[in-house]
């Protein structure tokens, strides 16, 4: 790793925003952004400002508002659904007063307090609604259920040029699937994968740690760490090495 940086300042979105900016200053066409886990809409802001058709989803009531006020900046469409591998309706839904950030339908915290109920719908389903077609960027932060949204795609139909999705198994193991089953999910599937390992969270609300960022398949350095994978098809792969060499 380049020794001019340091863990507070790296930003695996920063590393992909990196990535498609060179594309959009150099003419790329405007590409498409499904945000799951949006929050309030920080990750998403750069790819509306380039232009881009961006799906947000958030099933917690709290952010709504906050992205609707982005629905003046058109393509934009919020989706107020949760996402998982098969459809389901009243799915109970849990907020923590620890930190916003934590909302999903997983109570891994004992702070945990059910807040509503949601609908869970697949990707597939959404994606052939809305009649997209293509997907320049997912990604995916949805505390635990991971896997279990990316199950929801039809990848035979849809190819996402690059993937972002969250391990921390933590959480996941509560659902049945560990980091390398997320790992080896984005191999099978024909992708170029890197692994941004963080330190172990110490408490929610507060900067996390960052540890490393390499080429998977790789062993965690903590066992208890948490990440997120980075899947990048393979005729991107070596522009978006170039963009990740400084840090890995």
């Amino acid at each position: 790793m380049n020794p001019s940086v340091t863990s507070r300042t790296f930003s695996e979105e920063a590393l992909i925003r990196e990535f498609f900016e060179r594309e959009h200053e150099a003419g790329a066409r405007p590409g498409v952004l499904i945000d799951v886990g949006a929050f309030f809409g920080g990750a998403l802001k750069p790819y509306l400002a380039m232009g881009w058709d961006v799906h947000a989803f958030e099933p917690d009531p709290i952010k709504h508002d906050k992205l609707l006020a982005l629905a003046s900046r058109q393509p934009f469409r919020l989706w107020t659904c949760a996402l998982g591998a098969e459809p389901k309706d009243g799915v109970p839904f849990f907020a923590s007063n620890e930190s916003q950030g934590i909302a999903s339908m997983l109570p891994f915290r004992h702070s945990h307090e059910e807040t509503c109920v949601v609908r869970v719908r697949t990707l597939a389903d959404v994606l052939a609604e809305a009649g997209v077609k293509r997907v320049d960027y997912l990604k995916v932060d949805a505390e635990g259920y991971d896997l279990r949204v990316l199950q929801g795609l039809d990848w035979s139909s849809v190819r996402p040029r690059m993937v972002m999705a969250e391990f921390e198994d933590s959480k996941t193991t509560k659902l049945g699937y560990g980091t390398h089953d997320l790992g080896r999910f984005f191999l099978e599937h024909g992708y170029e994968v890197w692994m941004s390992e963080w330190h172990p969270i110490e408490r929610y609300g507060v900067q996390h740690r960052w540890r490393s960022l390499r080429r998977y398949p790789a062993e965690l350095e903590d066992a208890h760490a948490w990440g997120n994978f980075i899947a990048v098809r393979r005729e991107d792969a070596g522009a978006f090495a170039h963009v990740a060499e400084p840090w890995s």
